[in-house]
């Protein structure tokens, strides 16, 4: 049995949202630089009428930051500016129904970069 869920390898595998938005509303960075991992992550938002319009993502990372960003950019679509920027590593993990302990930075990552977006707006 996997450790990974369904919902994990399909975001690992079909990833939704990236690239990057020309002319976005904010753009935001995060790298993370443990364990011999040194995912880095830019997110772009466009929003309007304070909930997010699109968000697209570029990422030189491992398969838990690029599922988890797949599914944070998904999770964030249609949501207000306040709910991304109180985004937690659990609401992502869940998103993703669960992730193996030792892809927890992927998902902390992702919720950090969707905070910072958020927060510049």
């Amino acid at each position: 049995m996997s450790e990974f869920s369904e919902t994990y390898l399909d975001h690992f595998s079909s990833p939704r949202n990236i690239g990057e938005i020309e002319n976005a509303d904010a753009v935001a960075e995060a790298e993370h630089e443990g364990g011999g991992c040194f995912d880095r992550i830019r997110v772009s938002i466009r929003i309007a009428d304070g909930r997010v319009e699109e968000m697209l993502f570029k990422a030189r990372a491992c398969s838990g930051t690029i599922a988890a960003a797949s599914a944070g950019t998904e999770w964030a679509k249609g949501k207000t500016v306040e709910e991304v920027a109180e985004v937690t590593a659990d609401i992502i993990a869940d998103y993703l129904d669960g992730v193996p302990e030792k892809k927890l930075h992927s998902v902390e990552l992702v919720a950090e970069v969707l905070q910072k977006v958020a927060r510049k707006n």
